[in-house]
């Protein structure tokens, strides 16, 4: 077992096989709930927001099941914001909107200049640059084999 292996064994993530025939993604013993919210927000209120937030990540960060709470600024608009949120399971999730700290995001959304994008998701399988380097392997040796049945090798 490689360093890799035994980091990835503590954080309870497990290296399988199969997916869709292209061998090496990563699999998180069980579902991972990720929320997404977008918000976009009037220039003059830009610095309210921001400094809100700001003051929400860590108290978050904190709780009971959460593997990720992160604040994205757009790059193209710095009036658009994006939460990112990743918790352990469902009553993780459940928990934390439960929470003072919950409540007061949602009074935040009174600021914002559109009504903001929010998503859940669960997520039961991740995947790195261990699939990109498979896919690609297989792509050449699948042209390679086409090439060498048509009669023709070319390198």
């Amino acid at each position: 077992m490689t360093a890799e292996d035994e980091v990835n064994k503590e954080a309870g993530i497990n290296r399988t096989k199969g997916l869709n025939s292209i061998s090496g993604y990563w699999q998180r013993g069980g579902a991972v709930i990720i929320t997404t919210l977008r918000m976009i927000v009037p220039p003059e209120r830009r610095n309210d927001l921001l400094e809100t937030l700001r003051g929400m990540l860590e108290p978050a960060r904190v709780e009971r099941g959460c593997l990720s709470y992160r604040l994205y600024e757009d790059v193209e608009d710095r009036n658009i914001f994006f939460l990112l949120e990743e918790w352990k399971t469902q009553n993780d999730l459940e928990r934390h909107i439960s929470t003072d700290n919950f409540h007061r995001l949602m009074a935040l959304m009174d600021l914002l200049s559109e009504q903001p994008e929010l998503q859940f998701n669960t997520v039961s399988h991740t995947a790195g640059m261990d699939l990109i380097k498979d896919v690609l392997k297989t792509d050449r040796l699948n042209d390679r084999e086409i090439l060498i049945k048509g009669g023709k090798e070319c390198r």
